[in-house]
């Protein structure tokens, strides 16, 4: 009896030992640990972020390696990779750097570039992958004008759209600008954004809109290739027009760390501390009051809700 007795405590123990070892095992499936598991992928290798580069830039000229190479989107976009904690690196592709509609084409399969910035419309968001903030804050939008400096007193007349569009104006091949402008009436010229300036002073057309953002530094190297082109101090014109980075759709990942990046740089203040203090954007912001324009706005038919609202959420003007 006693031998048996023994025989039961003993299975008893192996059992309970065995459902022990079990119970000991269930912490690898517990919530915590799922959760270290999803932080595991999300810091794993992600692909290069391919943009491309003009093959005439500093960068691919050799004169500057790419750590001190600095153009805003660029600055930006370095700051979006660091925020989002993505596993990931900024390669530039230097290029014939080739037209919006060769950008996309390029962007679409994604075989050399990835990652490109340009204005929104209705079908770039459908076929490629947007980051939903706006780069410049939505004053891409807010176009101020240059001019041949004997047109000023022309365009100091200007109180209405149909004043304004007495006036022709120059607009780069492939931009969605120029299909918001034609489509509210005004008369627009084509040409390559590297001769616009120049075609304005030989007065290919009447005005040269130009970006809130951008206008003033473009002018200070603009001028001295086209002598007798100023910028008009208090008329402006608005449409809404985000410029956002596009992503390729076959490389979604990237497009989540880009834009999850863009998001923290907003809401901790950073992106507008850059926007505000960058070489190629500090001029404007400096030095043209936006509460000194008279605006004008026109309506884009071209634009999404969602960029609507992403200019809402983001945007500086809307």
């Amino acid at each position: 009896m006693a031998y048996a007795r023994m025989l039961v405590v003993l299975v008893i123990s192996v059992l309970f030992g065995t459902i022990g070892t079990h119970a000991q095992s269930a912490p690898n499936v517990s919530p915590a640990n799922s959760r270290s598991q999803t932080d595991q992928i999300k810091t794993s290798a992600l692909p290069d972020i391919r943009v491309p580069m003009d093959a005439l830039s500093k960068f691919c000229k050799g004169r500057v390696s790419w750590e001190d190479y600095s153009e805003y989107h660029m600055d930006l976009l370095r700051l979006a990779v660091r925020l989002s904690n993505a596993n990931t690196k900024i390669t530039p592709v230097c290029m014939d750097y080739p037209t919006e509609a060769r950008r996309i084409s390029m962007l679409q399969t994604g075989d050399q570039i990835n990652t490109v910035f340009f204005g929104a419309n209705n079908e770039r968001e459908e076929n490629l992958l947007a980051a939903y903030v706006p780069i410049y804050l939505g004053t891409t939008g807010l176009r101020l004008f240059m001019l041949r400096a004997q047109s000023i007193d022309a365009l100091d007349s200007v109180r209405t759209l149909d004043d304004l569009r007495t006036f022709s104006m120059g607009q780069g091949l492939g931009w969605p600008d120029s299909e918001i402008l034609i489509n509210n009436g005004f008369n627009v010229i084509l040409g390559r954004y590297k001769t616009l300036h120049r075609m304005l002073s030989a007065e290919r057309f009447d005005l040269y809109p130009r970006a809130y953002w951008q206008i003033a530094g473009e002018w200070s190297w603009m001028h001295e290739q086209a002598p007798g082109i100023v910028i008009h101090p208090g008329i402006a014109l608005y449409y809404p027009l985000p410029i956002y980075f596009f992503v390729s759709p076959n490389y979604p990942e990237l497009h989540e760390a880009i834009e999850t990046g863009l998001k923290r740089a907003h809401s901790n203040g950073m992106m507008l501390d850059l926007i505000r203090s960058h070489f190629q954007t500090a001029p404007s912001f400096n030095q043209i009051s936006l509460s000194d324009l008279h605006v004008l706005r026109i309506p884009n038919s071209q634009l999404s809700a969602r960029s609507h609202e992403a200019l809402r959420t983001y945007g500086l003007l809307d």
